[in-house]
């Protein structure tokens, strides 16, 4: 495995805020989609993420999206709620960055402790060959929003 070529304090500032508006963009282009759409209701999943990102943040700085599919239509719920999530991924904000741009895979990522998983994690595996369409939603609202930033990093 190659040493990483570029430092994590180098990383593009997001903030929460930011963080909202892109999921919100991101989900709501790809459940457009009725086929993705129906694939993630057959899973009757209710998947809850929280981002931290301590040095800029601080420690009580904790945003959260929770995709409940459980009911049409697929609901986007961001900030704190009282959902009761099936599955929840907590991880570093640029954690989730290196995983949307495809930079990081999530069962070697789970498995070194970059994301922690509460639940039944094998159920949110099936839900991996739909995420093609979240990948590249996730780099077009980037690239909407003008945030070449992000798009650029980390370099390859």
């Amino acid at each position: 495995m190659s040493k990483t070529r570029w430092n994590k304090a180098d990383r593009p500032d997001v903030t929460p805020e930011e963080m909202y508006r892109i999921a919100e963009s991101v989900c709501e282009r790809t459940l457009n989609d009725p086929g993705i759409s129906e694939k993630l209701l057959k899973s009757n999943l209710v998947l809850q993420f929280k981002y931290h990102d301590h040095e800029r943040w601080g420690e009580d700085v904790m945003p959260e999206i929770t995709v409940v599919c459980t009911e049409e239509p697929i609901r986007i719920i961001t900030g704190p709620n009282d959902v009761n999530p099936t599955i929840v991924m907590t991880m570093e904000a640029f954690t989730a960055h290196l995983f949307w741009m495809e930079k990081l895979q999530l069962m070697s990522a789970i498995t070194r402790g970059q994301i922690k998983a509460k639940g039944p994690i094998p159920k949110a595996m099936r839900l991996l060959p739909l995420l093609k369409p979240f990948y590249r939603n996730y780099r077009e609202v980037l690239t909407d929003m003008g945030r070449q930033d992000l798009l650029d990093f980390p370099p390859d």
